[in-house]
């Protein structure tokens, strides 16, 4: 089994850029506030502690600080504007399979904060090559499968999953399409989802976890039971595998994900910026 470990050369400074940047959006620019913020990442900041956990704990701190329910709100507004438009460009030409349809979720991955939008154009125009390419193993793991979750990442993804969520829905599969409960970072949360009035054709559901990725101490219940108990889960980003790859809970978990940064290329085992598809046992 695959198992994310910090690299404390790439993890800690990537972690202090985020909390600059999640205390500028939630309170402004200020010497003091950032290094306020900074004090608690010294404080949080654990080599044993998966980064996305950590980061989760600071941006709950940054947001009852700023009292700012959503500080990344401008940032998931413009992503939710490009990724709209792509998939009304693009969204029919992968509507061949199922392949292709997990491939088109999967280039969502590409857009957000860490890397720039354009990139996903790039992408388009000169094909997705898989540096672990596992469909087939989910394609088969399917056949035995009724309940599916897929847990969601960045906001602007939510239209890169529509066409896989239909091909689901269609075939008669019990599709939740799982959601953060509130605003956390640039993620995909229940209140996103309502403001964008979209038909989704799935159950969604919220993991009860406020956090980025998924640590099921954190979440409800229900979405736990969920969880446990569902045919294939399908994990969207790199949070997830963080998190998951440390502590999955259950036998088997795909991971749909671009390896933006060193630590989680490392890994896997692929080249930096590849894309995975990658179904863990």
């Amino acid at each position: 089994m695959i198992t994310f470990k910090q690299i404390p050369e790439y993890c800690r400074p990537c972690l202090e850029n985020l909390v600059k940047q999640a205390m500028g959006f939630a309170c402004g620019e200020d010497h003091e506030k950032l290094t306020l913020a900074l004090s608690w990442l010294d404080e949080i900041y654990d080599e044993s502690t998966s980064p996305p956990l950590i980061a989760s704990k600071l941006h709950c701190r940054i947001k009852n600080y700023c009292q700012n329910e959503d500080p990344y709100a401008p940032l998931k507004t413009r992503e939710i504007d490009i990724s709209r438009d792509i998939f009304q460009r693009y969204g029919k030409d992968f509507e061949d399979s199922f392949r292709k349809r997990l491939i088109f979720s999967l280039l969502g991955n590409t857009i957000d904060f860490f890397r720039p939008p354009e990139d996903i154009e790039e992408v388009l125009k000169t094909g997705l090559t898989l540096a672990i390419d596992h469909v087939i193993e989910i394609e088969n793991r399917l056949k035995q499968s009724q309940t599916i979750i897929l847990l969601t990442d960045n906001a602007g993804e939510v239209f890169f999953d529509l066409p896989l969520l239909k091909w689901f829905s269609q075939r008669g599969y019990e599709i939740y399409y799982a959601v953060k409960p509130k605003p956390i970072q640039n993620d995909l949360s229940l209140s996103d989802l309502e403001k964008l009035h979209l038909k989704i054709p799935a159950k969604v559901i919220a993991t009860g976890a406020e956090m980025v990725g998924l640590d099921l101490d954190y979440a409800s219940e229900e979405f736990k039971k969920l969880y446990l108990n569902a045919d294939l889960v399908l994990a969207k980003g790199m949070g997830h595998f963080e998190t998951l790859s440390m502590k999955p809970g259950r036998e088997e978990i795909a991971f749909l994900l671009c390896a933006k940064c060193v630590p989680v290329a490392t890994a896997l085992k692929v080249p930096h910026k590849s894309y995975v598809v990658f179904l863990m046992e």
